[in-house]
């Protein structure tokens, strides 16, 4: 159990000390943080706290970057409480003291909110939350999350003016003679005239040949 401690602690400090990016890393990285918006964040991390009714260790609103966001989400134990708090149930570390365990947390939350109905593109990567690399995915993954749980109408959690509700499908079922007349009209508009094309036109303007082609005159001859 020793070794294994060592191990974790190495690997943590291995990545929360990476050095600095440059080049084109460097300009990716200027690019994913100008996607991050700190008020969304302001916003995702209150309605979390609402939801579990578990206050973060420091106020939302007085956090001021991304790293910070992710210092009070990396352990996961949040997360894993706000899917359970939507009928979810979702195993964590209560107290995970270890790089590993804080991570497993958070691979249990993705797991949970797909089961939930978030879908595999709105969904971060481990790394994402706890390295904070590309960090607005965790946000908008948080924002899509919400907006699931409005559409299923969650019991006793209120969702803010933000959350925007998962549209639902809404099929229809037309007679056949309905469909049947949709047939007598030429779909221009989709590219194609009832296959007719104009292959073997000529330009607009261009006279027209009327002198026998060099083919002809063999055949007649």
């Amino acid at each position: 159990i020793y070794e294994i401690s060592i191990d974790c602690r190495g690997y943590h400090n291995q990545m929360a000390n990476h050095g600095p990016s440059y080049g084109l890393s460097r300009e990716l990285e200027r690019k994913s943080q100008a996607r991050f918006n700190l008020a969304e964040a302001h916003e995702v991390l209150l309605w979390i706290e609402n939801a579990t009714g578990r206050q973060f260790a420091e106020d939302p609103v007085a956090l001021e970057d991304s790293q910070a966001v992710s210092e009070v989400l990396k352990d996961g134990i949040s997360l894993c409480e706000l899917m359970n708090r939507l009928g979810v149930p979702t195993n964590f570390h209560t107290r995970p003291r270890m790089a590993f365990h804080q991570m497993e947390n958070i691979s249990n939350f993705l797991e949970s909110a797909k089961v939930y109905g978030v879908p595999d593109i709105t969904l971060f990567q481990t790394v994402n939350l706890f390295e904070n690399k590309d960090f607005y995915k965790v946000i908008e993954c948080l924002r899509a999350l919400a907006g699931v749980a409005a559409s299923k109408e969650a019991r006793g959690i209120e969702f803010p003016a933000w959350v925007v509700r998962k549209s639902a499908a809404r099929p229809r079922n037309f007679p056949e003679h309905v469909t049947a007349r949709g047939q007598m009209v030429i779909p221009l508009q989709a590219g194609t005239n009832k296959c007719a094309t104009q292959k073997g036109m000529t330009p607009y303007g261009l006279p027209r040949q009327i002198k026998p082609s060099v083919a002809d005159s063999r055949n007649d001859g």
